[in-house]
């Protein structure tokens, strides 16, 4: 209704607190939009729809003053989904992400500039949404990024030369 009117087809619907894409849906038609926002109400009382932007995905992360490289994901599925994060094998990550360097840069100055203005400190990471005339969109700042062997903030870092006990020092640094 109002909301799809507003925003246009395709929007994403997610629960604002959640992470790893946990009760996130890509709606196409009107008649999914109930039903996405339900099934995220479930997981979050605040409930976020944004216009679903048609393009590669980047993630870039901070650690203190420091900018990591751009890491580029790319997957089969309509979004970056739980099930591409965590079960599917055709989900590719690329490291360095691809893009002309003064536009890995830009990416990495507006990563920084959104960390801040918000409020972040420490560490974290910053979600985009490049379109097809290569406009960067925000999608997400995340404060708790996944810290396993082989989740993105260590794979940036270590293309940084930073290896996985450094970044966690690194990262338990931005506390004291």
């Amino acid at each position: 209704p109002a909301l799809a009117r507003d925003l246009k087809l395709p929007l994403i619907i997610k629960p604002a607190h959640e992470g790893s894409s946990l009760g996130v849906a890509r709606v196409a038609h009107v008649d999914e939009l109930a039903a996405a926002c339900q099934a995220a109400r479930a997981l979050d009382s605040v409930v976020l729809a944004e216009r679903c932007i048609q393009g590669s995905e980047y993630t870039v992360t901070i650690i203190g003053e420091d900018v990591m490289p751009v890491v580029r994901i790319e997957t089969p599925h309509a979004f970056y989904d739980y099930q591409a994060k965590y079960f599917a094998n055709d989900t590719r990550y690329l490291c360095p992400c691809g893009l002309e360097p003064l536009h890995e840069q830009t990416m990495q100055a507006l990563a920084m500039q959104a960390f801040q203005t918000l409020g972040c400190s420490g560490w974290g990471r910053v979600d985009f949404m490049r379109d097809e005339q290569g406009q960067p969109w925000l999608i997400e700042v995340n404060t708790v990024p996944g810290m396993t062997d082989h989740s993105l903030a260590p794979m940036a870092a270590r293309q940084a030369g930073i290896e996985f006990d450094e970044l966690v020092w690194k990262i338990l640094e931005t506390t004291l």
